[in-house]
């Protein structure tokens, strides 16, 4: 299983599924009636949906790595910047197309 603390600026990862906390999330935020449920979530699915290859822009003061990236949502392009911080949802990929 990959680790977090191996990634670096520039280090490309593949996406591969929507980490569980965030799915626990959108359990609550459905059962609480928030609008919007599963914000988090949502944009994930979408970025493994268009592109799920990304790279490690930066890395936080917790040594949390995090990318930016865009997506579309109904016709609108949308720019997200999310941190990794498990282990289980990702994959290191040495280049573009690469696993």
């Amino acid at each position: 299983m990959p680790s977090i603390k191996q990634l670096k600026v520039g280090s490309l990862i593949r996406l591969l599924k929507v980490p569980a906390a965030d799915i626990a999330q959108r359990k609550r935020e459905i059962a609480q009636a928030i609008p919007n449920p599963g914000w988090t979530a949502m944009v994930i699915e979408c970025i493994i949906q268009q592109q799920p290859v990304v790279q490690i822009n930066s890395i936080d003061e917790y040594g949390n790595p995090w990318f930016f990236c865009e997506i579309v949502i109904n016709a609108n392009r949308e720019g997200h910047a999310i941190a990794i911080m498990d282990e289980d949802s990702w994959v290191p990929v040495d280049r573009v197309g690469e696993d």
